[in-house]
């Protein structure tokens, strides 16, 4: 009896069949995979948004951090990397608000370790960018605040480097003192005496009723890059005061943040 078996010809063919067909569903299982990672980062901006009203019906004002600054045991803020607590035992002012940790969490961010912590600067549209976090903003004497790396959305990654970058702020122009202020951004709410001023902009979370186009924060976790610079693309969820979680363009939030509007 003769045995038959596939020619080199239909090996070929298969093989060629099995490389087209990998070609086509690998990037798409790739772009569900992501759409997936972005609903869920969108979600997570939902329910912080509704945990933040909650917290401002309660206190009449927003919180001074999103997530969680970086604390020992004793609950003393911290810049110490062995003397931090995790995240999860961190004290956070809408931690009653929302049921679990996981929801500070873009499952695009790549650390996940909730013992890591690092120092952030103010972002570029911010009065003291390029300046480290410090508890008052106003005050350079004010003790700096680390923050953890798990925490996708009180802070981001400074482009395409190891650099972080706050998000979430409550003033973000005009917040330095008279003798520090940049001349660019003339008299602001800290400038004395302090207060609102006529140079202000309403669009700030500080204010206790401020404009509901005011950003609150956003997520760099979804961004791609070239050299340092993000690529221009709806990339980057952003959460407006409206509640409204919006994809806008990952250039303009690198750029000029706390400009977009919804």
């Amino acid at each position: 009896m003769r045995k038959t078996g596939f020619t080199l010809v239909e090996l070929l063919t298969v093989i060629a069949i099995i490389a087209i067909l990998a070609a086509i569903i690998f990037p798409i299982a790739g772009t569900v995979r992501e759409n997936a990672r972005r609903s869920r980062c969108i979600s997570n901006l939902s329910q912080i948004f509704v945990a933040l009203q909650n917290y401002k019906d309660d206190y009449r004002a927003y919180p001074p951090v999103l997530g969680a600054y970086a604390v020992d045991a004793a609950g003393n803020l911290t810049c110490n990397q062995q003397a931090a607590v995790p995240f999860n035992l961190a004290p956070k002012p809408l931690g009653s608000y929302l049921r679990n940790d996981e929801i500070f969490y873009c499952p695009n961010n790549p650390v996940d370790d909730k013992r890591l912590i690092t120092r952030a600067v103010y972002p570029r549209g911010h009065a003291l960018a390029g300046q480290g976090v410090r508890l008052n903003p106003a005050d350079p004497s004010s003790p700096e605040v680390c923050f953890y790396r798990y925490d996708s959305y009180s802070i981001g990654k400074v482009g395409n480097t190891s650099a972080y970058e706050v998000h979430y702020t409550l003033f973000w122009t005009n917040a330095q003192l008279n003798q520090l202020e940049t001349p660019q951004y003339r008299e602001g709410f800290f400038d004395n005496p302090v207060g609102p001023k006529a140079t202000d902009n309403p669009r700030q979370l500080g204010y206790r009723n401020p404009d509901t186009t005011a950003v609150v924060t956003w997520c760099s976790y979804h961004r791609s890059y070239q050299g340092n610079q993000p690529v221009k693309a709806k990339n980057d969820p952003v959460l407006f005061l409206t509640g409204n979680v919006k994809m806008m363009d990952s250039e303009l939030m690198f750029n000029t943040p706390y400009l977009a509007r919804p």
